[in-house]
């Protein structure tokens, strides 16, 4: 985990989260000011592995508004650094699961929809590759999977309970990996 909250500035920064948390009005900036450098390293070196660098001081901001709303639910009796950690990774993901979504070019919505490209292809080796697991799996894989059926669903369907589906699919995934990596050997 990055940091540490065994230095001296740790104690501080305990400290002042403690009189934050009791409603000190200066020691909530206090402790603003002091985690701002740690959320920048944080934000630049896991963002940059996205090619995402430039938006550490907007995720810094955010994630400090987070941090000031949503302190009330810190539990003193964890880490504080593992708690902001968590608050961070969980903001970053979603600004690229919304910048994923968000910006996909009209040309390429359009070759998913026709089936342009190479999707016949993978949809022909994807066939192939279920088509080898012992039955009912690659059926249940490519409902659940691939066609978006509920796990509940392919329970009545297939006269199973939900976990025995789930574990179907899981070995089924890992049989497929297998063969996969076989394949590629």
């Amino acid at each position: 985990m990055p940091g540490s909250d065994t230095d001296e500035r740790g104690n501080e920064r305990w400290r002042a989260l403690a009189i934050a948390a009791a409603g000190g009005g200066t020691a909530m900036g206090l402790l603003l000011a002091e985690l701002v450098p740690l959320l920048r390293r944080y934000c630049a070196s896991q963002l940059a592995r996205y090619g995402r660098g430039d938006w550490a001081e907007d995720m810094v901001q955010e994630i400090m508004l987070t941090v000031h709303l949503k302190l009330h639910t810190y539990d003193d009796a964890m880490p504080f650094l593992a708690w902001l950690y968590a608050v961070a990774k969980h903001k970053m993901i979603d600004a690229l699961r919304r910048e994923r979504i968000h910006h996909v070019p009209l040309e390429e919505a359009a070759d998913v929809v026709d089936g342009g490209g190479e999707a016949p292809l993978a949809q022909r080796d994807l066939t192939q590759l279920l088509a080898q697991l012992k039955p009912p799996a690659g059926a249940i894989i490519q409902a659940l999977k691939v066609e978006g059926a509920s796990v509940k669903a392919l329970a009545a369907q297939y006269g199973m309970s939900e976990s025995n589906i789930k574990i179907v699919v899981h070995r089924g995934l890992r049989r497929l990996a297998e063969m996969m990596a076989k394949e590629r050997a």
